[in-house]
């Protein structure tokens, strides 16, 4: 083969600095925006007011619907949108979510004063928190950022009226939500909705979901947003998962929705943690600009307007927006795999390369992936040796850098082992051909992810054809394709660790080694020297080493961890989520875990030990009814005399036909739903009450078991030495907290 050109020589140096200028401008993005002070223009919003906003209206204690701390939020929301010029009321039902859990919701509605008459525009937040934690986060971020954009529009006029929806009981299944579309009266008119979640304490806002058939609503989101981190890569894959939050409900009940959220620091999500100290300014500045911004376009918009196709977008450093509609997606991927073909067409014509020699670089691309997944299968493995379980560490860095260096270090090893078998032109042209068939592919199966293969496989079908028509140096051209590989992939694998955690390390190695094949050719072409890529892997050694001696657990991130005290007629027990050496020297907890909760399809670990019978007031179920005939039909009251505000009652029965709580019937399942329960199992869950009636019917007159739990939240003061352990191993209660028990299983 001919000595490289010198562009080929200077290629590994221009590569690095490219990948690097990348990543800075991606880090320095990720960010946000520098928080504007209260002195900035009204009009315009502040972070600094809404953290007044948020120290005004949120206590530094939990709020979980059924506290005292929950009402007074309430009506101190209330005040605050009274003084900013809002009409305000209070919607207060009773509703079920499509799992069954219920509650006496009071959602917070404000109307701005002066707006049309026609459809409404809804900014939505909750205002409830999980037990174990503040929220100050979530949603504390959106009730300020509510709060603030209230301020900011105030005397404004709007084509459409907007509102502010404030909903109740979001922690317990989006209750709030499935009452305030349940309401004919109070829902009168809403036509589209933004909202505002949380998962963690900081990181950049993201636009992760829209509603569907979007493409007329993304035209209007890359108009507005000032700072867009979005994709319809999130869009799609987030209708894949089981998570929900309030849009869930809007978008069944047809709401153009957008909804904008963070997942930094999820370790503190739902914990204590979750705090005023760790609210991030910057990440309330990013919310404000985004609802403030969509606010003003949607509010000046037609809510209603109708598309039959999705959109394809990204966006590029935060900067703006690029999109397409969805259906372009698969013709484009065909016409850049043509080009392709074309381009290796005339390379084999000119003798300047063979079909065996592109065979080889396909093979080229495909094992690059697989030895990275592999090789970042592997140092995942090691590194979590002292975290084992652990979804998330307190220190990923040096765990997430090995795997960036794995995946392009893994690329360039095999492209240099082939490359004396496939030449530049064999494994660039193969791999140009991959990049096509995953396009089309993406196309087909995940549309709204295309645009991760298909502007790198526009790129390299260009740089194909150009230098299969004039002999262009490839120098330069395979530097432009990994330019644009790395723009769009590595907010990608920015984002994994956060989403997904310890599972998501080896995504990473592969994600990476899919950027590398954009430039690996150029770099084994250029006789690269065997110090560079010894140094890439003895980084990753390095990184791989210090995870596996980094505390997994810290003070600031620690490991979520609640206890529960239970008390049932066969005795009482402790429960623990996690079992440390701490915990197991202050009780007697069993090595082995027992699954615990048999309702639920994904059975939940517990560690259990003895505990004192302190002869709690059981919870009751009492038979109001159980009339038999070709049906039954069976009406219990389940109440707590200890005045617990969390009763469940789950149902094994394989006639269950229907069920009705305080007379009302769970909402309507969604297109997109996950059953949390078990073959046989139904549930009930009723939060911020201490008695429910609830009214089932069956297909037949079979035996029915049940099992009646109540729960407050807290433990006795014999649980004083387990706390006081817990503490000790750098763990925390999160979601439902530590919780009393009382439970009692009957058979009808």
């Amino acid at each position: 083969m001919p000595p490289p050109s010198p562009a080929v020589r200077r290629a590994p140096a221009v590569t690095v600095a490219t990948i690097i200028a990348i990543l800075a401008a991606l880090l320095l993005r990720n960010r946000g925006p520098e928080p504007q002070p209260a002195t900035a223009p009204p009009a315009s919003f502040s972070a600094a007011r809404a953290i007044a906003f948020h120290r005004a209206v949120l206590p530094p204690v939990p709020r979980p619907i059924g506290s005292q701390a929950h009402d007074e939020v309430l009506r101190r929301l209330e005040a605050q949108f009274r003084a900013l010029g809002c009409e305000t009321s209070i919607e207060r039902t009773f509703a079920c979510n499509p799992t069954a859990s219920c509650a006496a919701v009071a959602n917070l509605i404000a109307e701005v004063p002066g707006g049309a008459s026609g459809d409404r525009l809804l900014l939505a937040a909750h205002y409830d928190s999980a037990a174990a934690g503040p929220g100050a986060t979530d949603d504390g971020v959106g009730i300020a950022t509510m709060l603030e954009v209230a301020r900011a529009i105030r005397g404004e006029r709007f084509r459409n009226r907007v509102t502010f929806l404030i909903t109740d009981a979001e922690e317990e299944g989006l209750i709030g939500a499935e009452g305030f579309v349940a309401d004919a009266a109070a829902s009168r008119g809403a036509a589209a909705v933004i909202n505002v979640e949380s998962r963690g304490t900081s990181g950049p806002s993201y636009l992760f979901e829209t509603s569907r058939h979007n493409r007329w609503l993304v035209g209007v989101i890359a108009a507005a947003l000032p700072r867009p981190a979005t994709s319809s890569f999130f869009f799609s894959v987030y209708e894949m998962l089981p998570n929900d939050t309030d849009v869930t409900v809007f978008k069944r009940a047809g709401y153009t929705a957008i909804n904008f959220a963070n997942i930094g620091n999820v370790g503190q999500y739902h914990t204590r943690l979750d705090d005023a100290a760790h609210l991030s300014p910057r990440l309330l500045q990013h919310d404000g600009e985004h609802v403030l911004a969509m606010t003003r376009a949607l509010g000046n918009s037609e809510l209603r307007q109708m598309t039959d196709d999705n959109a394809v977008w990204f966006d590029v450093l935060q900067s703006f927006i690029v999109s397409w509609p969805q259906g372009w997606s698969l013709p484009l991927s065909l016409l850049m795999l043509l080009i392709v073909i074309v381009a290796a067409a005339v390379r084999v014509r000119d003798g300047q390369v063979t079909a065996s020699m592109i065979t080889t670089g396909v093979a080229s691309f495909f094992f690059s992936l697989f030895a990275a997944f592999l090789a970042g299968l592997l140092a995942m493995w090691i590194s979590g040796l002292r975290s084992l379980g652990a979804m998330w560490v307190a220190q990923p860095g040096p765990s997430i850098a090995a795997m960036w260096l794995i995946g392009i270090g893994t690329a360039i090893v095999v492209a240099r082992l082939l490359y004396p078998f496939a030449g530049f032109d064999g494994i660039f042209l193969g791999h140009a051909l991959c990049w096509c068939i995953v396009a089309f592919s993406l196309s087909m199966v995940l549309p709204g992810a295309s645009y991760l293969a298909l502007v790198p496989a526009t790129a390299l079908a260009v740089c194909a054809i150009v230098r299969a028509a004039r002999e262009a140096d490839e120098g330069w051209l395979v530097i432009v394709c990994g330019a644009v590989a790395a723009l769009l992939h590595f907010p990608i694998a920015l984002t994994l660790y956060d989403a997904l955690g310890q599972p998501a390390l080896p995504i990473i190695a592969a994600n990476l080694a899919l950027v590398a094949t954009t430039f690996t050719p150029l770099i084994a072409a250029a006789e690269i020297r065997s110090a560079l890529l010894s140094a890439i892997f003895a980084g990753a050694i390095a990184c791989v080493g210090m995870a596996l001696f980094l505390p997994p657990y810290t003070a600031d991130a620690p490991r979520a961890l609640s206890l529960r005290y239970v008390e049932e007629s066969g005795g009482a027990h402790w429960d623990a989520d996690a079992l440390t050496p701490a915990l197991h020297d202050a009780a007697p907890f069993d090595l082995k875990p027992v699954t615990s909760y048999p309702w639920l399809r994904q059975r939940s670990r517990a560690w259990r030990a003895p505990a004192p019978t302190l002869n709690l007031a059981p919870v009751e179920l009492t038979v109001i009814g159980d009339t038999r005939g070709a049906k039954r039909q069976l009406s219990l009251l389940l109440r707590s005399p200890r005045g617990s505000q969390r009763l469940q009652l789950a149902i094994r029965s394989t006639s269950f036909e229907s069920m009705r709580i305080n007379g009302v019937a769970p909402a309507p399942r969604p297109a997109r739903f996950w059953d949390p329960f078990a073959a046989g199992w139904h549930r009930v869950g009723v939060h911020g009450t201490s008695e429910a009636r609830i009214d089932l019917v069956f297909r037949d007159n079979q035996p029915v078991e049940l099992i009646a739990i109540d729960a407050t939240s807290g433990l006795p003061p014999t649980g004083a030495a387990l706390v006081s352990a817990r503490d000790r191993s750098n763990a925390v209660p999160w979601s439902d907290g530590d919780e009393t028990m009382t439970m009692r299983k009957v058979n009808l």
